[in-house]
Formats: C-alpha cells, sequence, structure tokens
C-alpha cells in the first residue's frame, strides 16, 4: 500500500520539474559543445540528462531523451535555415523533421537508459544510440559526441578505437558524475574515461613517416547563389585565374574545391586554365567538377598531372540522402508526393562505383568526410593523405562549417593520416595524423595557403579492425548493466513513502 504526505507530493513536483530541467540544459550545453573551444563542454553535457534519468522509469525517460534530444538537434539543425533561398518555407519543415528524428534515438536511450539506472547502461548504451544513428543510407553523425574533440588532447585515442572510443570515455565519465549524486562511491570512476583516453593517446599507433606533400589551398569565397548565377561564369573564372597565378613553386599539389565547374571534361576551354596552371607551377592540381556519363551526373574530382594530362578521377560514392538524390524517389511519387519533390530535387545524382585512391591521394568529397568508413577504406587501399574538397556555401556563416571540418580532425586521428579540407567559402585547412592543426584559412575570406602536410604509409589500429571492438565493448557493458542493476520500481525519488 503507498501514501503520499503532502509534502511528499510537493518534493515530487519539485524534482519532476528539475527532471525536465536537466534534459532540457543537457540540450543546451551539447549544443554549445560544438562550437570552437568549447568542447570540453562534452564532459559535462551529459550530466543533467542522466541525473534526470536516474530511476525516472521507462516513460517518464522516454520523454526526458525525447526533449533533450529535439531541442539539441533542433538547434544543431537550425543552421539550415541557410537553405531558405533555395527551398523557400520547406526548410522549416525540413529543421522540424530533422529535430524529431533525432529526439526519436535519445527517445530510445531515455526509455531504457531510465528504466536502468547505471553509468554501465548509460555509457554503452549512448555509445549504441550514437553509432546506430549514424548507420546506414540516412545516417547522420552530425551533433555526435566524437565531433566535440577536434583540437583536444584525446583525439589521438581515435587511431585505436575510432570515434565510438571517445564517445564511450564522454558517456562513462558522465555517467559516473550522474550517478555519484547518489551514489559517492561512483565519483571516483569518473575519473577512468579521460585517464583511458590519455593512456590510449600516448601509445604509437604503427603509422610510418612517408615524406611531405607541399599542398597550395584555394579558397574562392563564392557564395551558392553567385556559384548558381551562369551570368557571373567569366567573373567566376578571372577569379580562379586571378588565385592560381599567386600560387609559386615549389608546390607538390594545388587543390580546389568540390564544384568549382561543371562539365570540365567536356569544356575544355574551361579545363584548359586549370592545366595551365599545373604546367606553369609544375604541380598536380585537384579540381572539383562534374560529369555526365552514360545518361547519369556523378561528382566527380580530377587530378591533373603537373604536365596538364588528367591521370585520375574519383566520382563521390556517399550521397547527401535528399541533397544530392531521394531514397525512394519511385515510392514519393506513389503515394502523389512527387510534385512536391520535383521542385525541390529534380534529378538523382548517381553514386560512385568503389573507394579508391588516386595515387597516394584518398579523396572525399564533402559529405564522406563526415563518415569513418569511407577514409578507412581509401587507407586501406593505399592512401598516404587525406583530402576533402566541400562545397559548404550551402550553409552560409554558420556553425555547420566547423563542424564539418572539425571532424575532418577526427578522420586525421582515426586514420593516422593527414587531412586537408578545401572549401568553397571554408573552412580550408589541414589537420596532423593525430588530428593537430596544420593551419587553416579564415572562412569567408577569398585566398591562398601552402601547407606542409606529413605524409604516412601503415595502418593504425582502427583502420585494420573498424568499430567492431568498441561497439562490442559498449554491448558487453550495457548487458551487464541490464544484468546485475534491478528495473527501477516506485518512485522514490518523487516524494512516494513506500509501506
Amino acid at each position: 500500500m503507498h501514501q503520499r504526505s503532502p509534502s511528499g507530493h510537493y518534493n515530487g513536483i519539485v524534482i519532476r520539474g528539475r527532471r525536465w530541467l536537466g534534459a532540457l540544459g543537457a540540450g543546451l550545453l551539447l549544443w554549445a559543445s560544438f562550437f570552437p573551444g568549447l568542447g570540453w563542454l562534452a564532459w559535462l553535457a551529459l550530466v543533467p540528462l542522466l541525473w534526470a534519468l536516474d530511476e525516472a522509469g521507462t516513460k517518464r525517460g522516454l520523454g526526458l531523451g525525447a526533449l533533450c534530444g529535439v531541442v539539441f538537434f533542433g538547434l544543431e539543425f537550425s543552421s539550415l535555415s541557410s537553405l531558405s533561398p533555395f527551398v523557400g518555407a520547406m526548410v522549416v519543415p525540413i529543421c522540424l523533421a530533422l529535430a524529431v528524428y533525432g529526439g526519436l534515438f535519445l527517445a530510445l536511450f531515455g526509455a531504457v537508459a531510465g528504466r536502468w539506472s547505471s553509468p554501465f547502461v548509460w555509457a554503452g548504451g549512448w555509445v549504441l544510440v550514437e553509432a546506430l544513428r549514424a548507420a546506414g543510407p540516412l545516417g547522420v553523425t552530425l551533433g555526435s559526441v566524437p565531433g566535440t574533440m577536434a583540437g583536444g588532447p584525446f583525439l589521438p585515442a581515435a587511431a585505436w578505437g575510432g570515434p565510438w572510443l571517445l564517445s564511450l570515455g564522454v558517456a562513462w565519465t558522465a555517467g559516473c558524475l550522474a550517478c555519484g549524486v547518489r551514489q559517492r562511491r561512483w565519483l571516483p570512476w569518473a575519473a577512468l574515461g579521460p585517464l583511458a583516453l590519455f593512456v590510449v593517446s600516448v601509445v604509437p599507433s604503427g603509422t610510418r613517416d612517408g615524406g611531405t606533400l607541399t599542398v597550395a589551398l584555394i579558397q574562392p569565397n563564392i557564395a551558392k547563389l553567385e556559384q548558381l548565377d551562369p551570368n557571373l561564369l567569366p567573373a567566376h573564372l578571372a577569379l580562379y585565374q586571378e588565385l592560381l597565378a599567386q600560387v609559386a613553386p615549389p608546390v607538390d599539389l594545388i587543390a580546389l574545391p568540390e564544384n568549382v565547374r561543371p562539365w570540365l571534361l567536356a569544356e575544355r576551354d574551361h579545363l584548359a586554365l586549370f592545366q595551365g596552371a599545373a604546367i606553369e607551377v609544375g604541380a598536380s592540381v585537384l579540381v572539383g567538377t562534374a560529369e555526365f556519363r552514360e545518361g547519369k551526373i556523378y561528382n566527380t574530382v580530377l587530378v591533373l598531372s603537373p604536365r596538364g594530362e588528367v591521370t585520375g578521377t574519383y566520382a563521390k560514392t556517399r550521397l547527401v540522402p535528399f541533397g544530392e538524390y531521394v531514397p525512394g524517389r519511385g515510392l514519393w511519387e506513389k503515394i502523389g508526393l512527387g510534385p512536391l519533390i520535383a521542385p525541390l530535387l529534380p534529378f538523382d545524382q548517381t553514386p560512385g562505383e568503389e573507394v579508391r585512391p588516386v595515387g597516394n591521394l584518398g579523396i572525399m568529397i564533402c559529405f564522406e568526410s563526415t563518415f569513418p568508413g569511407v577514409s578507412r577504406e581509401l587507407v586501406q587501399a593505399g592512401a598516404e593523405v587525406l583530402l576533402v574538397p566541400t562545397n559548404d556555401a550551402w550553409f552560409g556563416e554558420t556553425r555547420l562549417l566547423w563542424e564539418h571540418y572539425a571532424l575532418g580532425a577526427l578522420r586525421a586521428a582515426e586514420t593516422g593520416r593527414a587531412l586537408v579540407q578545401i572549401g568553397q567559402t571554408g573552412v580550408s585547412g589541414g589537420w596532423g595524423p593525430r588530428g593537430e592543426d596544420l593551419g587553416r584559412l579564415p572562412p569567408r575570406t577569398r585566398g591562398t595557403t601552402v601547407l606542409e602536410v606529413p605524409l604516412r604509409t601503415g595502418s593504425t589500429p582502427y583502420v585494420r579492425v573498424g568499430d567492431g571492438p568498441v561497439l562490442g565493448l559498449a554491448g558487453a557493458l550495457l548487458v551487464l548493466g541490464l544484468r546485475t542493476k534491478r528495473p527501477r520500481s516506485g518512485r522514490g525519488r518523487e516524494g512516494r513513502l513506500r509501506t
């Protein structure tokens, strides 16, 4: 039999209110941690959420997780408001849909974490939910905790366990701190997360020095609306000619962004501009274009030799869903939504046939660099450096420019390869083989810069074995927590008296 005293009823209302505030605060803190220089907040951001979920129960946990997720992802994807000049008012339902989609994953986490309150369940469950959100053709890694680690001391640990090892360390620490509010014995165990990542980060990863590549980066800073204006083509070509003229030998590679000019292989007079620069500087040139082949359109990068010859091409293999193609377009048309979709994306691009380096250059085009799988395949196939031509001009001056660039540090640390990103409007710069900063151009500026980029051979443990070991560890922690922690019953923290 249960009885509720007046004071217990009041305390229950207060604690319930604090739970919802905790979930809300966690969403805000997590969003803030993705800003440059604020990555350390990620170690604290999950604590209010996990404190709120402690003994919350399944239903309330689901709601708390959903609140945190919708707030966080709503703020995260609010940057897509920069797409309004292209999709109009549709940008509002797009942002809302992405917020709800992200919120579903945290609702799932909250339902489990609220029923079984244990750092083992919280750490393992958090990693598995983040990995699940990144998986499959609709996977999204933006907003994942490892993306906050750029420039931090623990980033090199990714060479051993990839992004989810970093996520596991953060979630374990947050779980121990949250559980320590009620059970102080957990507080010392919070140090295990950063300590383990630090120890792993100082262990050599097994890659070897392969020399140096001198790379000149070209950042034209052409806004997206201007890129789409055919009347500005002569001005754009003149701008590229001016920027290429600023590059002086000795340079090994001149790197330009994604989508510099479409159809360069067909429009030889435009291609001649970049061939001339290769010959004059005596350097290879990497330039983004599009290729129309057998009735299909490919997002392509060309590599020109110092003699101006096309020595290799790479076509993007991982396309942006609802950005470069519409998943299940035929189904949408059958249910009558074809007329709504066609004005936004009238045709689908075609993915490239395989992930492969061009010589020793591992090329990832834009969206591909947000996933660890593509860079792993490139290194396994012999890439000694990673190059990411991108066209983030779609995102205007929003934080997504930085967040995309920061994920490059993660790819560098995972693979033990330096990574160079070249953006239309930024961010253009490089990360060393341990994720260290090699220098960059400020976003939304026009100019060139030259980086001395180390080459590496050999494979890190993560390149060799992938995500399996860390996800297996996360699953084992989750199972251990489920087996050793009794499901939550009663409403002890809400003031319910047990008799």
